[in-house]
């Protein structure tokens, strides 16, 4: 089993950021890790597929979110942050994928 991970570093402009994926060729989402820089700092997390579907989504996360999930993927996939709270936040973070 070969684990890869995607990094995360994003800096919030207007409350919120997102970026797309390089195409997955089958794997498994394994592990997200998503931590604000301050750990007052609240936000929402999306993952969402190439034809809108929402595959993962959580609310109300203060500070970090790490999840343990096994969710299989293929194609390309849009991780999204937003927030109320701070307009300009830094996250960092991964997500692990099992191939």
């Amino acid at each position: 089993m070969l684990i890869a991970p995607i990094e995360i570093n994003q800096t919030a402009s207007g409350g919120a950021w997102s970026f797309n994926t390089l195409k997955i060729s089958g794997a498994y989402l394994s592990h997200i890790l998503v931590v604000a820089a301050a750990v007052t700092t609240t936000f929402n997390v999306t993952i969402t597929d190439e034809k809108s579907n929402i595959i993962y989504a959580e609310d109300g996360i203060t500070g970090t979110l790490r999840e343990e999930v096994y969710i299989p993927l293929r194609g390309i996939y849009t991780i999204a942050v937003d927030t109320s709270s701070v307009a300009d936040s830094t996250f960092t973070g991964r997500l692990m994928l099992e191939e």
